[in-house]
């Protein structure tokens, strides 16, 4: 589960947005709640538009309107007199951190106005000088002091990183580290273990230390960073939009193994993803945008219509562009070949590549028609790029070629990549079609307008959060979710445990997978109690009427799917390495409560002390013998009790469904 952007999430954002940003105007700015800043940039060749900033967290263009509080606080007033109506002339990446830098003109110089997105974030406006005028955040570190007046620094980054490494590089790294495998990546290529852990399941690593390391290991793993490295460096992401039950779970530049039993989607934007997927997450949305109205609907339509085009005129010139690759690879057939079989052959001769580019490079200045073709050599990532006449438009095109394949498998990759264009044109006119339809419908609509009536008012049905289809409660500001069935334990593992996240786990046998986002970030002792709680409530001590255990908690990288080599792991068990974090006999307490809201209520369900933070309307729950399905009447009937009797409608519309998912098991009402 996304909280947070990487920093190849941010590559590829400032590869797409850049374009409209640079050259465009600081209009204004505006600063929502406590988090995000809101930047409004005008450029003459289009609208207005509005780049988001939450630090430490994510930076985007947004399509969505908030409210603007009517008096910005004095840290904006002053960003706007400094930067207010000047150019912006650069927008981008410092090196591959989680920094971004908008350089803004200013006379004979620049201000810069730096985004920090890694930890909790900072936005950092430095003056002509290199100076800092203001930070959101002030603070003083071993190595950076962020104060008005002082030098800004950069955070420390390495010089190396995925962008830069080689086989020797990454060789030398393996070979003089030790402990696991993933912290040993996350240094190398200093793009976060996701993408650490990725390179594994790519390279079929599953050992856990750079001990247990094979040659031949190493070789797959150094295969797989320069594979990836290319994507990188070329900026040659395929974006992928990930589902469960029709919910979008992540978006990510390139599709990922952890991710392969979600429904995926092709991502048209990028930036546009990003934002409809962070903006649904906000938990009090302050849009402005009614999406009732007829008008925004058919905004909306014409916008995904828009992408869909856009989308198929790329996917036909990727028909025509794929198969005129391979019509000219067998159109130079004897010279392209003659070309890639000598490489081949000097290589397996070991022949040293300067020797082969210097006896290439002297064969071209002969005039050797296979080696004029040749525009350039890369041996560290396998390509050759060779120049080659079209005969029917008379041009000259540059194709990239392996050259440890066949002419006849090169041409057939070509072939085959036209043919996947050419299949999904169907699909993409279909989309078309359909929304094409939507724009009829929504424009032939006549706008509804909800009459107030006399009576009972109507409950609006709540739009539910991402987390409710797990057991999930909340303990401060951390979402808390827990596995449902064995097969839910593991798809919340594989899908949404991450790096910043804590795992707990009850000390006995059928217990759920217990998640804490963002739990290494100021989780309270309080709170490691209440989740301890929540994992037993939930676990088989309630169905044998238990009421203390023990539970654990570790570290993300700690758990394990997969058991060491020669070793058996049952179906849905789960294998721990390193030391557990225990918390001892723990008491098992559960309430289930109602939240009202004007339209409706919300059930919540989890440790005493929680709910009744959040609510007064609750009841509290302990192992029994009454079913289920019979004590879930009884709790409506309780709860409806402690409510006043202009509020009982919102309670009485609530279905045993939606109170069932919050009861242990069998039970009895505490009085």
């Amino acid at each position: 589960m996304k909280s947070s952007l990487s920093s190849i999430d941010l590559a590829v954002l400032v590869a797409e947005i850049r374009p409209r940003i640079v050259d465009s105007w600081v209009n204004n700015i505006y600063s929502i709640g406590q988090n995000l800043v809101i930047l409004r940039f005008r450029k003459t060749t289009e609208s207005p538009f509005e780049l988001l900033i939450e630090p430490g967290k994510r930076i985007h263009i947004t399509n969505y309107e908030r409210k603007k509080p009517s008096t910005p606080n004095n840290k904006i007033l002053s960003m706007r007199k400094h930067i207010r109506d000047l150019p912006v002339k650069n927008f981008y990446q410092r090196k591959i951190d989680r920094v971004i830098v908008l350089e803004i003109a200013y006379k004979d110089g620049y201000y810069k106005l730096v985004i920090e997105l890694f930890s909790n974030g900072n936005i950092i406006l430095i003056g002509p000088n290199d100076k800092i005028i203001l930070a959101y955040s002030y603070r003083r570190m071993r190595d950076r002091d962020i104060h008005p007046g002082k030098e800004y620094i950069f955070p420390p980054s390495s010089d190396v990183n995925i962008t830069n490494l080689d086989e020797k590089i990454i060789h030398e790294k393996i070979d003089s580290s030790s402990g696991k495998i993933v912290a040993v990546l996350n240094e190398l290529m200093d793009i976060g273990p996701v993408y650490s852990k990725e390179i594994l399941s790519r390279a079929g690593i599953e050992s856990k230390n750079v001990e247990d390391l094979q040659e031949n290991d190493i070789k797959r793993i150094t295969e797989e960073i320069l594979s990836f490295q290319k994507i990188v460096n070329n900026n040659d992401y395929d974006p992928v939009k990930y589902l469960d039950d029709g919910e979008i779970i992540d978006i990510t530049p390139m599709s990922l193994s952890r991710y392969e039993e979600l429904e995926q989607e092709e991502a048209l934007s990028f930036n546009d993803e990003i934002d409809e997927y962070f903006s649904n997450l906000e938990e009090e949305p302050e849009f402005v945008e009614d999406r009732s109205q007829v008008s925004n609907k058919l905004t909306k339509h014409q916008k995904t219509l828009a992408k869909q085009e856009q989308h198929l005129e790329k996917l036909r010139n990727q028909e025509i562009n794929e198969k005129k690759k391979g019509d000219l690879v067998y159109a130079h057939f004897q010279n392209v070949d003659e070309l890639l079989s000598t490489i081949l052959q000097a290589r397996r001769s070991d022949v040293p590549w300067e020797e082969i580019l210097s006896k290439l490079s002297l064969a071209k200045e002969k005039k050797i028609p296979s080696a004029i073709i040749m525009e350039k050599l890369e041996p560290r990532t396998k390509t050759i790029i060779v120049k080659l006449l079209d005969e029917e438009s008379g041009n000259f095109e540059l194709v990239e070629l392996d050259f440890t394949k066949t002419i006849t498998e090169s041409a057939n990759l070509f072939y085959e990549k036209a043919k996947k264009g050419r299949r999904k044109i169907p699909g993409a006119l279909q989309a078309i079609k359909r929304t094409k339809e939507l724009i009829e419908d929504t424009a032939s609509t006549k706008e509804t307008i909800v009459q107030e009536k006399e009576g009972r008012p109507l409950v609006i049905k709540r739009q539910k959060k991402w987390y409710e289809k797990f057991h999930w409660f909340k303990c401060k500001d951390h979402i808390v979710i827990g596995g449902t069935d064995a097969k839910v334990n593991e798809r919340i593992l594989k899908t949404y445990l991450d790096e910043n996240d804590l795992f707990f786990h009850a000390d006995v046998h059928g217990a759920p997978y217990v998640i804490v986002k963002d739990g290494q970030n100021g989780l309270s002792e309080e709170c490691i109690a209440e989740i301890a709680t929540f994992a037993l409530s939930y676990s088989s001590l309630w169905t044998a009427r238990k009421l203390i255990g023990d539970v654990y908690h570790v570290l993300p990288d700690q758990v394990s799917l997969s058991a060491p080599s020669g070793q058996f792991l049952a179906k849905g068990s789960v294998m721990i390495y390193g030391e557990k974090n225990y918390s001892k006999n723990i008491e098992v307490n559960h309430a289930v409560g109602i939240v009202l809201y004007d339209n409706n209520a919300q059930v919540i369900g989890g440790p005493v002390n929680s709910i009744e933070e959040l609510t007064d309307i609750f009841v509290q729950l302990k192992p029994g013998d009454i079913p289920k399905g019979k004590i879930v009447k009884e709790i409506k009937g309780k709860l409806m009790k402690q409510c006043q009797e202009e509020e009982k409608y919102k309670i009485d519309a609530l279905t045993v469904n939606d109170l069932l998912p919050f009861i242990p098991g069998d039970s009895e009402i505490i009085e």
